[in-house]
């Protein structure tokens, strides 16, 4: 979890929002028969004391990850392992595979960015998500972009950071209002 955190701080950097926080617990995990409720309670907790949060979560094997910001957020975690180029692409257009920088990376951002559309004209189904315009940033870190905002009626304004740990790719999605 240390190195999570050390990437959490990284990613709330290159995302530019001093109002967003993350808080990632192992303990959040699926393999946590409570961890459903564990997460839920949190969320609470904040919305309690700053109704105006925007806040995402999610769990994987392992790992669940609140996260909560003033702008649209989203955040999708996944163990890297489970996600394959064929179930990315079932999900995506051929030019979005092709360009992303893994299925894992791919996946995670779209799931991300999906969640953080829930203030927008969401879409009722992920596959009409474009992610596009990747950049590597460090080995375990890419940055990205929501290539059709406007099919969403959402900012144009927006950035997905997308972090490798050992077992896990997590995502960042954030839109500027």
């Amino acid at each position: 979890m240390n190195d999570l955190n050390s990437f959490l701080e990284s990613a709330k950097k290159i995302l530019q929002d001093d109002s967003l926080s993350f808080i990632a617990k192992d303990i959040w995990g699926s393999q946590n028969s409570s961890h459903r409720e564990l997460l839920h309670n949190e969320v609470a907790k904040i919305k309690n004391l700053n109704p105006g949060l925007h806040t995402s979560i999610s769990h994987s094997e392992g790992m669940g990850v609140l996260v909560y910001s003033k702008q649209p957020v989203g955040v999708d975690v996944e163990l890297t392992s489970r996600v394959l180029e064929r179930i990315a692409a079932r999900v995506s257009s051929k030019e979005d595979v092709t360009n992303a920088p893994s299925p894992a990376s791919l996946w995670t951002a779209k799931e991300a960015c999906f969640k953080a559309l829930k203030t927008f004209n969401q879409p009722s189904v992920i596959s009409q998500i474009s992610i596009g315009d990747w950049e590597k940033i460090d080995s375990q870190t890419e940055t990205c972009r929501l290539m059709n905002p406007q099919s969403f009626d959402s900012p144009s304004e927006n950035r997905g950071v997308v972090i490798h740990t050992k077992h896990h790719t997590c995502s960042f999605f954030i839109f500027r209002t």
